[in-house]
């Protein structure tokens, strides 16, 4: 029996010795550049080796050294054709592997696993992205993919939430919004920090009424968002707690908006869901603080036209009450308000208008309110609308 035991020890212990032997010759070659050769010894190497983090880390350094020296070569000669074109792609897997088996595994004179997944991450990125231009979706997804493991391994949350991002839009080609929204929620659970990963999960979600899910959404979005993009998850706040009806959170999530900026498609955006819960009054606070520093802004102006508008319509169905139950007093107040309204919606159209006259909704709205309120329609006005209401030949 201990003759046994002593063997299997000396075998472990020749193994060792032979790794460790073998990496000493592939750091040699590296160091003397001598590419080829190392990987032809990195290769020899391996067989037997395949649990040792730092053999797989050498042999993410030679990969990727035969990578870029083929890159080199490619750039002096585009008619170059490598012999090693999955070169990239090994080096990958290869440092993946030595950080699942050891986190911490380095050794001099070569990069680390972490440092070699940041440099392999650019590059498997725009072979994805060359692929998808191509419409091979495949191996779009194979390639951004494995960019995202190296730049979510490497540290950089927003480089990884954008490749989640680009393969939410391949998987919507593929699949439909279905399996959009699968890799959307796959990169939340991912905790990417890409504020458009969570505005386009959180409409699809709102689009399928999954209100639940919508919710999700912005609790994840609160935690890993940068403070810079902050703004649009409170602005989707508002407009959540607003579908829902709860208007002591909207004030918060309102508050929360202002304090942040008065951009004025952000403010735009915050007016809208305040004027479709009612909250007039608020809504024109809202654009009126924006407009101070961005008077000429056409959505802005626009907005605060369609505030009036949707005013004239509540009018209008308190006057038409008004004359069912023939009070005409009463009839004739509101008929006094909904003229006035409907004059302040105009001037505000027509502001909007004259700083983007080629805007079909404003338009339209522009022109209602002229025909209601018996003004000219300009030639000028009826050319837009045509624009998009002609039949095209």
């Amino acid at each position: 029996m201990k003759k046994v035991i002593l063997f299997a020890l000396i075998s472990a212990f020749i193994g060792c010795s032979y790794g460790q032997s073998c990496l000493q010759d592939v750091w040699m070659s590296l160091q003397n550049k001598k590419i080829m050769e190392a990987k032809k010894k990195i290769d020899e190497c391996m067989p037997g080796n395949e649990g040792s983090a730092k053999a797989w880390l050498y042999k993410g350094n030679v990969y990727l050294r035969v990578y870029s020296q083929d890159q080199e070569r490619l750039e002096k000669n585009p008619a170059y054709v490598s012999k090693n074109p999955d070169a990239l792609w090994i080096a990958y897997e290869s440092f993946y592997k030595a950080m699942e088996i050891d986190n911490d595994v380095q050794d001099d004179g070569v990069i680390d696993p972490k440092e070699g997944q940041r440099i392999c991450a650019d590059p498997l990125k725009a072979i994805g992205m060359d692929a998808a231009k191509a419409k091979d979706y495949e191996k779009a997804e194979q390639y951004i993919r494995a960019a995202a493991k190296c730049y979510t391994a490497s540290g950089s949350k927003q480089s990884a939430g954008i490749c989640y991002y680009n393969l939410a839009n391949y998987a919507l080609e593929r699949g439909g919004e279905a399996a959009q929204l699968a890799v959307l929620d796959e990169a939340i659970k991912a905790n990417t920090n890409f504020v458009d990963t969570y505005l386009l999960a959180y409409n699809l979600h709102s689009k399928a009424k999954e209100m639940d899910k919508c919710k999700e959404v912005l609790s994840a979005a609160k935690k890993n968002v940068n403070e810079k993009y902050i703004v649009y998850i409170h602005l989707l706040d508002l407009g959540y707690n607003a579908e829902i009806g709860d208007t002591v959170k909207m004030d918060k999530a309102l508050e929360r908006v202002c304090k942040y900026d008065t951009m004025a498609s952000v403010m735009s955006d915050a007016a809208n869901y305040l004027m479709n819960a009612g909250m007039y009054e608020k809504a024109e606070m809202v654009i009126n603080k924006a407009l101070e520093k961005n008077p000429k802004d056409f959505s802005l102006n626009n907005m605060m036209a369609y505030g009036y508008f949707l005013k004239v319509n509540g009018i209008i169905e308190k006057r038409n009450e008004a004359v069912k139950e023939r009070n005409y007093d009463l009839a004739a107040q509101y008929k006094e308000e909904q003229d006035a309204m409907m004059n302040k919606a105009h001037d505000w159209a027509q502001k909007a208008f004259e700083i983007e006259p080629d805007h079909f909704q404003n338009a339209k709205m522009l022109k209602q309110l002229k025909l209601q309120l018996g003004k000219e329609v300009p030639a000028e006005l009826n050319a837009v609308i045509e624009k998009y209401t002609q039949p095209k030949e």
